[in-house]
């Protein structure tokens, strides 16, 4: 799923599982973010081409398909867009995720403002969200 208004700040999403990835989706399309979701950071990469470099926040799924981490998929979006990306990892496995001192974490199932906080500070830095 996308939406990819260049007017407005572009969110990657890497989630792998389709009923989290819609309800993200729903919330970011409801706040005025553009926004393509992934199940995993290759797809990532392959879906956005030449848009990756557009990319301007990044929330990922800590706990991925075939091994993958939300963290080697921060670090791959990073490489493709070329700096780092302000990253916020969600997991339903709390004690499990090893990402507490590199990321910020919401453990799942989460309140939305929290995210909304999240993205409106890192994506309108000083004021209100713009919808």
């Amino acid at each position: 799923m996308t939406s990819t208004d260049t007017e407005r700040p572009l969110v990657l999403i890497i989630e792998d599982n389709p009923q989290t990835a819609n309800a993200l989706s729903m919330l970011l399309d409801d706040w005025g973010f553009a926004f393509v979701t992934a199940e995993s950071p290759s797809a990532a990469v392959r879906l956005l081409g030449a848009r990756v470099t557009e990319v301007q926040a990044l929330i990922t799924d800590y706990h991925l398909q075939y091994g993958f981490t939300g963290i080697k998929g921060a670090v791959a979006v990073a490489n493709a867009v070329g700096h780092p990306v302000p990253t916020l990892v969600t997991t339903g496995f709390l004690e499990r995720a090893e990402c507490l001192d590199t990321f910020p974490v919401l453990s799942k199932p989460f309140d939305p403002s929290v995210l909304h906080q999240w993205l409106s500070f890192h994506l309108h830095p000083g004021g209100e969200p713009q919808h």
